[in-house]
């Protein structure tokens, strides 16, 4: 690890080129990897952090076929943070989140879980399906942390209902009201009717991310990731919103979601 009290140095692997939120242009991610970290010790979490950021975020990317986005976001330590794992009879927040993506179909993943499970206490991860519902950033310089925070909503579907429940009312919980991830002019007219509703202030992206597979053994089970760029950190999930009040959606997922957010950083 990075000696204590020393920025990180971002290694630049790969054009500063992205299709905006800090990712690949949608139509250049054929798979998209993401995992969750925890330091090796408890009590050393901005050490790890800035670990990840200085060698094993670039060490990831490397060691992914096709490589064309890393991204990672960093638990604030100060913030509510609903993604505990439990080690050693303790439970320990996340410390980071990184997400990989590749311009080359079904990669291979044992090179790069081999690495993270070395170098961190505690390491899962899953294969996802992106799909950007908002998109309205500039790309990120490299290296820096985004001026607006990052909020991961990693929700699972509710018991008793199917995959493709759960899967068509998030999309409508997006704006997307057919229940399909196909953008469409009513799509495009719901998200911009929102943002003007809410003073702009609807978020810089908005990605859903459903899991497809877990790549690694896993403390949870995952159905999703809600990937959101907000101006602020939120307290805590609060209590559950009324889908009747929103777009007509069905409830979908258990509540309280688990939540990491902090600050993301564009990688590569």
């Amino acid at each position: 690890m990075p000696t204590p009290g020393t920025a990180p140095s971002m290694v630049v692997f790969a054009a500063d080129a992205g299709g905006g939120g800090g990712s690949a242009a949608p139509e250049q991610v054929a798979d998209k990897l993401m995992w969750t970290l925890v330091g090796p010790s408890a009590g050393q979490s901005a050490e790890f952090q800035r670990y990840v950021l200085d060698e094993l975020a670039e060490a990831a990317g490397r060691l992914v076929p096709g490589t064309n986005s890393v991204r990672v976001t960093l638990q604030d330590r100060h913030a509510f943070c609903g993604g505990l794992v439990r080690i050693g009879g303790e439970d320990r927040r996340v410390d980071a989140v990184l997400q990989v993506t590749s311009e080359n179909e079904y990669v291979v993943t044992d090179p790069v879980n081999a690495v993270l499970s070395g170098n961190a206490g505690h390491v899962q991860g899953w294969r996802v399906h992106p799909t950007t519902i908002r998109d309205t950033d500039t790309v990120a310089p490299l290296g820096s942390p985004h001026p607006f925070k990052q909020l991961l909503w990693i929700n699972q579907r509710m018991d008793g209902k199917t995959a493709e429940f759960y899967s068509r009312n998030w999309y409508i919980h997006g704006g997307h009201l057919d229940g399909e991830e196909a953008e469409s002019e009513e799509t495009r007219a719901v998200i911009a009717r929102r943002a003007a509703e809410r003073g702009g202030r609807e978020g810089r992206w908005y990605i859903q991310n459903r899991v497809l597979e877990p790549i690694t053994p896993t403390a949870w089970v995952v159905n999703g990731f809600a990937d959101y760029l907000s101006d602020g950190l939120i307290p805590g999930p609060g209590e559950r919103y009324n889908p009747k009040e929103g777009l007509g959606e069905d409830s979908f997922d258990r509540w309280p979601p688990r939540l990491v957010q902090g600050d993301t950083y564009r990688v590569a």
